[in-house]
């Protein structure tokens, strides 16, 4: 899907390298898009995606430190993760593809709202509207959530 994405907004990818145990789905991808495939030794690793993997968790755990919970669910566990990986994506990368414009921009053609994407923190307690008709009651209008 991304090597798809990729070829669709004009970038070209050659050579993927990566891990060895990914032979079974990396053959379907060399045969169908006609890219080279550079598989590490069997002890090595890609140094390129361990950093990233690194930077990944780094991100995580700081976001794990900053709700005012002791535990979570394992499925705000999962949005966590999703939304420091693609929070990563938000600014250009030094000595990146482009200067000025960011990946999530490059590749999705959505520039970063910051008024949308960056006003409320993850794992924040916030009070959410869930009516479709007003009502002139004394009912709760407003549910307590959980920012994801």
């Amino acid at each position: 899907m991304i090597l798809h994405k990729c070829n669709s907004t004009g970038f070209v990818i050659k050579t993927i390298c990566c891990d060895g145990k990914c032979h079974p789905v990396m053959d379907e991808v060399k045969d169908e898009l006609n890219v080279d495939i550079n598989y590490a030794n069997p002890l090595d690793q890609v140094p390129e995606a361990e950093r990233n993997n690194r930077v990944i968790k780094e991100h995580v755990r700081v976001a794990c430190h900053h709700p005012p919970f002791k535990k979570s669910p394992r499925v705000m566990i999962r949005y966590l993760v999703m939304v420091q990986t693609n929070q990563l994506n938000y600014f250009p990368v030094k000595g990146g593809i482009s200067k000025y414009h960011s990946p999530r921009t490059v590749l999705g053609g959505t520039p970063l709202d910051c008024k949308k994407h960056c006003v409320i923190p993850f794992g924040t307690h916030v009070q959410a509207n869930h009516e479709s008709h007003p009502r002139n009651d004394n009912t709760a209008k407003m549910i307590d959530c959980i920012c994801l």
